[in-house]
């Protein structure tokens, strides 16, 4: 049963002021102290120090990490952060401005999609949804690939949808949707690769197949359309091929393949990892997901063929399902991974929350059970929010009292509660608003709290340091692991000794005299901790016992924070 249509839109005149303040303040939320955090480790500093790399060397095909070549990833996103670097500086807000952007801008595509499926106010309740998502709001707040991988899918599963639903305009913008889609699947690839194919191909094949719509092929620009892809996403891989002999392998087979299908990455986690990353970066919106997928089991039967085409709900569950189950089959999960399905999970939310303001029916009852079950679990991350405000958690017992983050935990809470009462009594638009401060100050309070406890703010101090006292012919190195957001504070490559990790793969591709000066084992490492030179040495706890077996005496510490360690080889000029 298609709900494309079935919602009468709201008069604009009335919903102009108050959708002009809420994009307002949609927009403040995800701008709000994406400036203030030092940035984290690992993934903000590697995703900085390249584009930051980029503007050293004037390199923009071949991508760099801490000097060497880095071909994991596509470079889109770091051509974006190196011109936010270059318009606002090397900061943390220029690094992550376009994750922020482009998760506003997901929210206007999330907007256009409800909107044609269901109506004017399914279309604003589907932004609060997906706009209040912790997880969501999380990465927009990160600088990372995520936020940018997650916009362009939109764009092309948004851009499919109203191809094939036959827009207004006739056949002409009904094209222009399909160059969207080819647009849009090429910048996906140039965001992170060959998923830019296969996730989009994949859902619309099978939404294709459920619903008999082999005729739809015949209206797709397939020739001029894929040279409108191959012109956006050709030219990179094909200079970088060029420009490294190891590419092609590296890039498509290792990165690729292996990546999926074992566990070279060493990220494995269980087949279910996604379940509880999914309940919880939608809370507490996803008290509407279980009643919602009950609803469209019980009344559509996707499980019969064919099904009627357009139909929405369909398209959001295979979009949202199969990214959900690709990735908790592989064998490389990481949290991030499952970003891109939250747009299709927010709309199917909102849609069964907009059916329950106007249809009297027995789902109401069981949404009740499974809302008072999400604000709950939302009271105790609010719980847990006030209790390290007054220092009852570990990593905030030496800090004092924390207000602002006592104030986030508090609002999460009385919000909760509120949220219980006003579902109780069936107040629906009030309950939204309700829901809407919960999740909010959910958020607020997760951010607050990572100012406390990530170690970043330990490396941009010992940052500061050296870049006060490092002189030339003097050496930085890392000992035993990589802290990857000190090159971007002293806006210098270091040597790693020890230790190669995810560059490796750069690190074989230098002169052998140039690797063992940049990655030295440990016994070469000893051998220039005892030449007269200074070097300095940021290392962590679990490497330290490791310094005098691997001959690296004598050490004096300058710096110790959160279990970060600045060393020298030579009784330091002045205390820090």
């Amino acid at each position: 049963m298609s709900t494309e249509g079935q919602h009468a839109v709201t008069p604009k005149r009335r919903l102009i002021p108050a959708s002009l303040l809420l994009f307002g303040l949609l927009v403040m939320l995800f701008f709000a102290g994406i400036g203030r955090m030092a940035l984290m480790e690992p993934d903000e500093g590697r995703y900085t120090e390249i584009p930051r790399e980029m503007l050293a060397t004037g390199q923009y095909v071949l991508p760099h990490l801490n000097g060497v070549l880095y071909f994991e990833k596509p470079p889109l996103y770091y051509w974006l952060n190196a011109l936010s670097i270059k318009l606002f500086g090397l900061n943390e807000f220029a690094a992550r401005f376009w994750s922020a952007v482009l998760g506003v801008l997901g929210l206007w595509l999330v907007f256009r999609l409800a909107d044609r499926m269901r109506g004017r106010r399914a279309a604003w309740l589907s932004v609060i949804v997906l706009g209040t998502s912790p997880l969501y709001l999380a990465m927009a707040h990160i600088a990372t690939i995520d936020m940018t991988l997650t916009f362009f899918f939109t764009l092309t599963m948004v851009c499919f949808y109203f191809a094939h639903a036959g827009p207004d305009g006739g056949r002409r913008r009904e094209r222009l949707f399909w160059y969207g889609m080819f647009a849009g699947s090429a910048l996906t690839v140039m965001s992170k690769g060959l998923i830019g194919i296969v996730l989009p191909g994949a859902i619309i094949f099978l939404y294709i197949l459920l619903t008999n719509g082999w005729a739809l092929l015949k209206r797709v620009p397939w020739v001029t359309g894929i040279l409108l892809f191959l012109a956006i996403a050709a030219p990179w891989h094909i200079l970088a091929a060029m420009g490294n002999e190891h590419f092609l392998y590296f890039y498509f087979v290792r990165e690729h393949f292996l990546r999926y299908l074992t566990k070279v990455s060493d990220r494995y986690e269980p087949f279910w990892f996604f379940l509880p990353v999914l309940l919880w970066g939608l809370l507490p919106w996803t008290s509407a997901l279980p009643s919602a997928t009950w609803e469209f089991l019980s009344r559509n039967r996707p499980w019969k063929v064919p099904l009627k085409t357009p139909h929405p709900l369909l398209y959001l569950w295979l979009w949202g399902g199969f990214i959900f189950l690709f990735f908790s089959k592989s064998d490389s999960k990481l949290i991030p991974y499952i970003l891109p399905a939250l747009p299709a999970f927010a709309i199917i939310a909102a849609l069964f929350i907009d059916r329950v303001f106007d249809e009297p029916s027995y789902m109401r009852r069981s949404f009740l059970v499974f809302v008072v079950l999400a604000l709950a679990g939302t009271a105790l991350s609010g719980g847990a929010l006030l209790a390290a405000a007054f220092g009852l958690i570990a990593q905030f017992s030496k800090g004092g009292f924390f207000p602002w983050l006592a104030l986030a935990g508090f609002s999460v809470v009385t919000s909760a509660i509120a949220g219980i009462f006003l579902a109780g009594i069936r107040k629906w638009k009030a309950w939204v608003m309700v829901m809407t401060l919960c999740a909010s100050s959910l958020f607020a309070g997760i951010w607050t709290a990572a100012l406390h406890v990530e170690r970043g703010a330990v490396f941009k101090r010992f940052a500061v340091y050296l870049n006060a006292h490092l002189t030339p012919g003097e050496r930085l190195f890392s000992y035993r692991y990589y802290p990857q957001t000190i090159p971007v504070y002293t806006r210098r490559t270091m040597g790693v000794a020890a230790f190669e990790g995810e560059q490796t793969f750069g690190a074989s591709n230098l002169p052998p005299d140039v690797r063992e000066r940049r990655f030295p084992n440990a016994h070469q490492f000893s051998a220039m901790w005892k030449s007269p030179v200074r070097i300095y040495c940021v290392t962590d706890r679990s490497s330290l016992k490791h310094l005098e077996p691997d001959g690296i005496e004598p050490v004096f510490t300058i710096m110790y924070a959160k279990g970060r360690y600045l060393l020298t080889n030579h009784p330091p000029a002045e205390a820090p």
